[in-house]
């Protein structure tokens, strides 16, 4: 019985280090992932956020999609080193490809002729493409503003299938269910007010979605610059929305809650931030909305909100 007893007690004592090795591990494991998951829903939350940015701008046909929706939720920064593989791949078949080179040369030769008329059929687009800008300006709309509602139906279709993925990484960061069961029953509103072109309303749902994006962000993200820079974008578009339907106390409410982060943002920068002009410049034109407010002229609001928006995108 004692030689049992000898056999099983350290047995059981190797089980039970065995079993607490592994809780340990799954723990440590998780830890390094939460960071990670933070980092890519901050990324598409930005993706998202400047997504509805263009989608409202559409409300009014100001060209502002090129400025703000650069990121490709798919491309974050957490995919980047599993592309430099693909990357590196791409270059060692670049130098495989150098011995052909000289037998490429003739053909090369040949289509020099075409790559100089292809050159100046680019030149003539590009000036036409700058006189169309400029006819497109927003003085030029002479305060009378087209909605371009065939944009504004596919983009609100395709975000479903974006916020189906980005939820699913909320629920991982254990973000509060109802909050994100709202967003998608502020969206089906938004859906629903934009079949009925609905201008208004469906930029007013739009507007709560950003708002829905605020709460998110806050509630799983320490990097209180980022948390700043969200809010300032948001309130921004609120002023933007509010500003379109004539809203204008609102609006420079929005306007002020966008100045006093901007203002804490700036008392917080370090001397030798590389961003600290941008983050000047971004306060700048803050004011310069509340100026637009104050004397209520609609046109001088977008044009200001057309360079705050691009200038945020820089920091944020």
């Amino acid at each position: 019985m004692k030689k049992n007893l000898i056999i099983i007690i350290p047995t059981i004592v190797i089980i039970i280090l065995i079993i607490s090795s592994l809780f340990v591990y799954a723990g440590i494991n998780n830890q390094n992932k939460t960071p990670k998951l933070e980092e890519k829903v901050s990324q598409e939350i930005k993706y998202l956020n400047s997504y509805l940015i263009a989608i409202l701008g559409d409300f009014n046909g100001l060209t502002i999609e090129n400025s703000v929706f650069q990121l490709n939720p798919e491309e974050t920064e957490l995919e980047k080193s599993e592309n430099n593989s693909s990357t590196i791949e791409s270059e060692e078949e670049k130098e495989g490809g150098n011995s052909n080179n000289k037998a490429q040369g003739n053909e090369e030769a040949n289509q020099d002729n075409k790559s100089q008329d292809q050159s100046d059929a680019n030149n003539k687009n590009n000036q036409s493409g700058a006189s169309d800008k400029t006819q497109t300006g927003i003085l030029n709309h002479n305060g009378k503003y087209e909605t371009k509602w065939s944009e504004i139906k596919n983009k609100i279709e395709e975000l479903y299938t974006t916020w189906n993925s980005i939820a699913l990484d909320l629920h991982a960061l254990n973000v509060d269910g109802n909050s994100i069961l709202s967003f998608s029953n502020i969206l089906n509103s938004a859906t629903q007010n934009i079949k009925k072109e609905d201008k208004q309303k469906s930029m007013e749902n739009l507007g709560s979605l950003s708002e829905l994006l605020v709460q998110y962000m806050n509630s799983y993200s320490s990097n209180s610059r980022e948390k700043e820079m969200l809010n300032v974008e948001v309130q921004t578009l609120l002023a933007y929305i509010n500003v379109t339907g004539e809203k204008w106390d609102e609006a420079l409410k929005n306007a002020n809650v966008a100045e006093q982060s901007l203002a804490g943002t700036i008392n917080s920068v370090a001397k030798n931030d590389q961003k600290q002009g941008t983050i000047n410049q971004c306060y700048i034109l803050v004011n310069e909305l509340r100026n637009a407010i104050n004397i209520k002229d609609k046109d001088i609001f977008y044009i200001q909100y057309q360079n705050l928006i691009t200038k945020m995108e820089i920091l944020f």
